[in-house]
């Protein structure tokens, strides 16, 4: 596998013992007990030992222009929260509750009372994945995920994405369903996808990002140019008090204009709204792939 889709993988760590040990501790113990575990015994270990410390204090030093004392405290603060996010999804399974607020959710209802398809688009900032878990959709959803995620962690998030009307459709693999997509969206459905992670270095659009360029998956942009359906930004940050809040924003394009010019508007709608989330919730950027086009 080339290098690039080897980092871009993105599979989670662990295997089905650590999940099930994990789980019975969120039944049993606080999640607040949890975080505080995982934020003195975990997270120093895991940026002493975790590439993708060392992208995050990259992503603060170079493209954020804090200092490298501020770059440090940031990233320890950022893998806290990160690790937040993941035991917050692990607390579901468990049976946890999230109360999440909900902003632009008309004009995403609009959507959905439509008869057409449209594409959701899904940025590695704060925990989207949430969202599967509370809002229940009168479309049925088609949930892009990397065919290659362990099989424990794919019957976890099935087993609770289905009473939500999702189902997840494996891509980045031999075994990738392309046809599946094909078909939910000649049946109105929705194509759900995250555009900030790409599989083929030969196949990105680029967009800007901090002033600075980024590469992203073309194959979102050109999935819903080629059909000309709508497209929606899907985020859900958390936080403070640990509750989400999840954010629904229509990006633009003009279908009069050619495919690439589509492509691009989209893109750059796209980065623009993560900026925007990024900039109310800086330290949520979850991203620990190299996605830049420099080498800033």
């Amino acid at each position: 596998m080339p290098r690039e889709s080897r980092q871009q993988t993105g599979v989670t760590y662990g295997n089905a013992g650590l999940y099930t040990a994990l789980i019975w501790l969120l039944r049993h113990f606080s999640i607040r007990s949890v975080y505080t575990f995982m934020s003195v015994c975990v997270i120093p270990v895991a940026m002493l030992v975790s590439p993708g410390a060392r992208i995050a204090y990259r992503y603060f030093h170079k493209r954020r222009g804090l200092g490298w004392w501020k770059s440090v405290k940031a990233t320890y603060k950022n893998h806290c929260l990160f690790g937040q996010t993941v035991i917050d999804k692990f607390a579901v399974y468990a049976g946890h509750t999230f109360k999440v607020s909900y902003h632009g959710l008309e004009a995403y209802q609009s959507m959905l009372e439509r008869p057409e398809a449209f594409v959701q688009l899904n940025a590695h900032i704060g925990c989207s994945e949430m969202l599967g878990y509370s809002l229940h959709l009168e479309k049925r959803c088609n949930v892009l995920v990397y065919g290659g995620e362990k099989q424990s962690l794919m019957g976890y998030r099935q087993a609770s994405f289905g009473q939500m009307n999702m189902r997840m459709v494996p891509v980045g693999t031999a075994n990738a369903q392309s046809e599946a997509i094909a078909n939910a969206l000649d049946r109105g459905e929705i194509v759900s996808a995250f555009a900030d992670r790409y599989f083929n270095s030969n196949k990105v659009v680029q967009s800007k990002l901090h002033d600075f360029t980024i590469n992203l998956a073309r194959g979102p942009f050109s999935l819903a140019v080629t059909r000309g359906i709508d497209v929606v930004m899907v985020s859900a940050m958390k936080e403070p008090d640990g509750t989400y809040s999840a954010y629904f924003t229509p990006l633009s394009y003009d279908r009069s204009q050619p495919k690439s010019t589509q492509r691009q508007q989209l893109a750059d709608a796209y980065t623009a709204e993560m900026e925007r989330l990024l900039g109310r919730y800086p330290l949520q950027w979850f991203n620990y792939f190299n996605l830049w086009a420099d080498k800033a």
